[in-house]
Formats: structure tokens, sequence, C-alpha cells
């Protein structure tokens, strides 16, 4: 009896169930095997579809930075609040991200970046590309806030932006590690209140002028 059509599968489909398959048990402990089985995929479909495990997860990572970070650094590119509410919503959209029970928990960059440091993967330097433009967001924000007076003109930006950049960090190990969203929500107002933007009573109503923390 001959064959019937192998299945059309839609690759976009494909790939966000690759995506949840490496965010779920990353890189080392996702096989060949496990990619084909949950994208509904023959191995050689899948090879030829996207590449070998290392381009496959190379695109994974990709379309979750387009996917998950695009919209929300797309808002705060815009700088429609002040730096303060700007940066807020960055961390609560992270906080959101890392406890839905409809995806993995934590964020598959920091995992994959935390991946990297236990093997040479080739994935490296995508995972350090998408680092980068993840800190360069936060600190061209930040920029905007110095010259538009949001902030002192003497505030070190490079060292403010490495610190929310490592809130984000943070809020996915905690998210992890079981911290609550009460306790995620309670680290991102403790994070804002160290940045201390006293020029807006509206943001701090107890700080004091000139109260800054990160400077020169």
């Amino acid at each position: 009896m001959a064959r019937g059509r192998p299945r059309k599968v839609d690759l976009k489909d494909a790939l966000q169930s690759v995506m949840i398959a490496f965010w779920q048990d990353g890189y080392s402990g996702t096989s060949m095997n496990d990619l084909a089985e949950v994208s509904g995929m023959a191995k050689p479909g899948l090879y030829a579809a996207f590449g070998d495990k290392e381009t496959i997860f190379e695109k994974a990572l990709l379309y979750y930075f387009e996917t998950f970070g695009g919209p929300v650094f797309a808002r705060l590119h815009a700088a429609q609040k002040h730096v303060i509410e700007d940066l807020r919503d960055l961390l609560r959209a992270v906080v959101d991200l890392t406890l839905d029970r409809n995806t993995p928990s934590g964020c598959f960059l920091v995992n994959a970046m935390i991946d990297c440091t236990y093997g040479a993967h080739r994935h490296r330097e995508v995972v350090e590309g998408l680092q980068k433009s993840r800190f360069s967001a936060i600190k061209e924000r930040l920029l905007k806030a110095v010259s538009g007076g949001e902030m002192p003109p003497d505030m070190d930006v490079d060292r403010a932006a490495t610190f929310v950049d490592g809130q984000l960090l943070a809020i996915s190990v905690l998210a992890r590690g079981g911290s609550t969203e009460a306790d995620l929500l309670t680290f991102v107002e403790t994070g804002l209140r160290a940045l201390r933007v006293c020029g807006n009573p509206e943001v701090f109503e107890d700080a004091e002028p000139g109260d800054f923390i990160l400077r020169q």
C-alpha cells in the first residue's frame, strides 16, 4: 500500500515547540529525538528546515528574544513615561514572564547564559549578542533620561544600566528558585528605589533632592 503524504508541519509552530523544549530542559538536556517529538517532524525534516542542534538552538533563542523581548524593549525605547515607570514596566514584564504557568520558569536567555558556562558551545556568540542588545536597550533609555533631565547629568549610566540588567537576571534566577510574585515585586521596587529619582515626587514622595545612589 502506498504511503500517504507526510503531515505538513507549520514551521513557526515547530520552532515555538523546540524553543519551549530548550527553555525547559536546556541545550544539554534536550536531544534531537526530543526536538523531533515536540515539533512533530522527523529528524531529516528537522535538519532540513532548521539545521543542526546548535543552529536550532540559536534560532530558538532569536525567536524567544523577538517574541518576548521585542514588545517590551520597544516600549522602553519609546520612552513615553518617566524613566522609573518605564523600568518598572520592564522589570514587571520579566516577573510576569518568569512566573507564567504556560511557559517554563525563568528566562530562556538567562538559562542559556548559565548553560554556556558549562561547555564550549557555538551558540555562546548568539547568547552574548542578545545580552548586549538587552543591555544596550536599557542604557539607551537611561541616556535619554539623563539628556531629558529625568536623571542627574553626572549619573554613571554604565553602572546604572548594569544594575538594572542585573535585576533582570536576578528575577529569572529567583523565579526558578521558587520566589513568589510578591517576593519578586518587592525585589523590583527595592531596586528601583536604589536609583532614587528624587526630582519626581510622584515617583518617590519621600526622596530628597539630589539623593542619587549611582554616580560617577
